[in-house]
């Protein structure tokens, strides 16, 4: 079967009265879907991971992390050099 890609132009404002027809569960499932292609920097990435981990991990104090975090800078460092 031959495939055929068409372009479609529909106006941003279409767009969303069209999601404002959906229903909760189809918003929820069109926000995760949206978030996963949202183009990041690895900043961004790094800020969110930390964010996570940071309350995950309540019991460290803030002078270990930055501990750790100090030797990890100097070992990927050391590592990159090789």
């Amino acid at each position: 079967m031959a495939i055929k890609s068409i372009k479609l132009e529909i106006p941003f404002q279409k767009i969303l009265s069209i999601i404002d027809q959906l229903d909760p569960d189809e918003k929820l499932l069109l926000r995760k879907k949206l978030e996963k292609q949202k183009i990041t920097t690895w900043q961004e990435r790094f800020g969110k991971a930390l964010q996570r981990l940071g309350k995950k991990n309540i019991r460290y104090s803030e002078k270990e992390v930055a501990e750790d975090v100090k030797k990890a800078i100097v070992e990927v460092r050391a590592g990159a050099k090789n």
